[in-house]
């Protein structure tokens, strides 16, 4: 990912109260599996295309070595899994790679109105389930077919033929909007889990209020299935773009409003437990082929030269803060708030307006926690010193 580095905060020292992110599990049932989040995001939805690249009309598709380093150097930091969009080209690599790199995936097999396109599609699923890989952690039988109009019995039907063919036992699901899940609850009970893909942006709700309305769908959809296990499978703000639907002066897209609804909609979701997928990862400009507006091309955290949005800027500073834990005359040990794994430097200066020069250290965020105490040492006993810290990712 191509970034600016970010001056995170600078603090005096001395205490300052840390605001850590939430532990995170997932629903299941009425129980929680343990999936800890110490990274910027629970789930992000992966679709590998850049630029001209596109799935439709015998379009390019990425390699796979641009798909590794998009996984390896980017979204491993990221978020602590991905789910995906399709089985064909090269995304049938995804989840092998993310065994690999120890990434957790739900690979989707996408289900149109091509029977054969939709059998390649199951198989490549199919044996990715069959390939007992310990980071896939579902396999989605079709991605809002429903709302597309597919027919619900030959959805059931393809749902438990892949859970039939696949001996690693698995969890099968599909991913689709509420209304379509709710209109067709056969697919629900015949699922082992469900992604709702509850969009506050197409429902007209104002970004003032879109943060919460989604997560009262993911409430109200649990409660009319008490004890199936219900992941939001997209759910996000767009940055930019019109559509072909309506006009809303109320509702516009933002990087602005995309900032405010991660801040909002992962604290909430993160205090109620939710296993969430943020769609998307990278901006896909290849969607004006949809014809519903360029809208649908601006839904990324960066864009489609892979630099960070504002939005995902400001997300990733917001809360952090460098806490003096105890200190003697010239030494100290710096709390730092930190992403597991991820990488860091440490800067430290005794004059704010000069040079910070190089860092103290280059540092990896400590594993299974948010919090990183780095040893310092004041050489400039007779003056304050300062520290700053720069992610590197």
């Amino acid at each position: 990912m191509k970034t600016k580095r970010n001056l995170i905060q600078v603090c005096l020292l001395g205490t300052m109260l840390l605001a850590l992110p939430a532990v995170v599990h997932a629903q299941q049932g009425s129980t929680l599996t343990n999936i800890s989040s110490f990274k910027p995001f629970v789930g992000l939805g992966y679709s590998p295309f850049t630029g001209i690249q596109t799935p439709n009309y015998g379009g390019t598709y990425p390699t796979v070595a641009e798909i590794t380093y998009d996984l390896t150097n980017s979204l491993i930091y990221l978020a602590s899994e991905i789910r995906t969009f399709g089985m064909d080209g090269t995304l049938s690599n995804i989840a092998g790679i993310c065994n690999t790199y120890n990434i957790k995936c739900f690979p989707c097999a996408y289900l149109s109105t091509n029977l054969t396109d939709d059998t390649n599609e199951i198989n490549a699923l199919i044996a990715i389930g069959n390939s007992n890989y310990p980071t896939t952690r579902g396999l989605i039988v079709g991605t809002e077919a429903l709302q597309a109009g597919y027919d619900s019995q030959l959805l059931i039907s393809n749902i438990n033929y892949v859970r039939a063919a696949t001996y690693t036992n698995v969890p099968v699901g599909t991913a689709d909007v509420p209304d379509s899940l709710l209109t067709n609850q056969a697919v629900v009970s015949n699922s082992d889990f469900v992604m709702i893909n509850p969009y506050a942006y197409w429902a007209q709700i104002s970004i003032t209020n879109a943060a919460a309305w989604t997560i009262q769908q993911w409430q109200s959809f649990t409660n009319s299935f008490p004890g199936k296990r219900v992941l939001i499978g997209e759910a996000n703000w767009p940055t930019d773009g019109e559509n072909s639907f309506w006009t809303n002066p109320a509702v516009v897209p933002s990087v602005a409003n995309q900032s405010e609804f991660l801040s909002e909609f992962i604290s909430m979701a993160n205090s109620n437990g939710i296993e969430y997928f943020i769609f998307e990862y990278r901006d896909e400009p290849w969607k004006i082929q949809e014809e519903i507006g360029t809208v649908e091309q601006n839904w990324g955290i960066i864009d489609t030269n892979n630099i960070k949005k504002q939005s995902l800027v400001n997300y990733l500073s917001a809360d952090f803060s460098l806490t003096m834990l105890s200190a003697q005359e010239n030494t100290a040990n710096i709390l730092v708030q930190t992403y597991a794994g991820n990488p860091y430097s440490l800067f430290g200066t005794t004059n704010l307006l000069g040079s910070w020069g190089n860092p103290i250290t280059n540092f990896t965020g400590a594993l299974g926690t948010n919090q990183t105490v780095i040893a310092t040492t004041n050489t400039s006993k007779l003056n304050t010193r300062f520290y700053k810290a720069l992610q590197n990712f």
